[in-house]
């Protein structure tokens, strides 16, 4: 599911007047996707320890990635920062056992990264709003500003993500960013 155009306007709007790190103060390079991603399950593989020690969800990280990638142009603090959440998000939306599994393509000019993980899944009503600013966890729906962060962030980046959840199977969020000019 793809964020509609009507969506993706009130989310700039949003993000503009919300604190956030703009390209201007963060430095934009060639960056590695897989090393991205490495870093980000890195960082998380303490949360999903502790999140195992408090509710006694066990999550295993599988990686798949391409070798054949070319760099992304981007900021690799704010690129990172969007994986660490998704994969916190996954951690987190884990009951018992499961499994978070990273995949990373190439796909004519763009690089693919996807996040899969196992989970009961979302309604098609979910995921619609689930790139919507101002939702909060206290919101029935559960969701919180992350995620509208996350999209501003790819979209910033000329990039594209969305969400597939089938309810009772799991969720896949799905990163498109185009390659670095040569």
């Amino acid at each position: 599911m793809k964020v509609s155009d009507d969506h993706e306007q009130m989310i700039e709007r949003s993000s503009e007047s919300a604190p956030q790190h703009s390209e201007s103060h963060a430095e934009v390079t060639a960056v590695q996707l897989n090393e991205l991603v490495k870093d980000a399950i890195a960082f998380t593989e303490d949360y999903a320890r502790v999140s195992q020690d408090e509710r006694g969800a066990r999550v295993r990280f599988q990686t798949e990635l391409a070798d054949n990638l070319s760099h992304v142009r981007a900021s690799a603090s704010e690129l990172r920062r969007v994986f660490v959440y998704l994969l916190r998000n996954a951690i987190d939306a884990i009951e018992g056992e499961g499994q978070v599994t990273v995949r990373t393509r190439a796909e004519g000019a763009r690089n693919v990264a996807e996040v899969s993980y196992t989970d009961a899944g979302m309604s098609v009503e979910v995921q619609g709003k689930l790139f919507r600013p101002l939702l909060t966890a206290n919101d029935e729906s559960g969701i919180d500003e992350g995620l509208a962060a996350c999209y501003a962030i790819v979209r910033r980046h000329g990039g594209d993500i969305e969400v597939k959840s089938v309810l009772g199977e799991g969720t896949t969020f799905t990163i498109s960013l185009p390659v670095a000019a040569r």
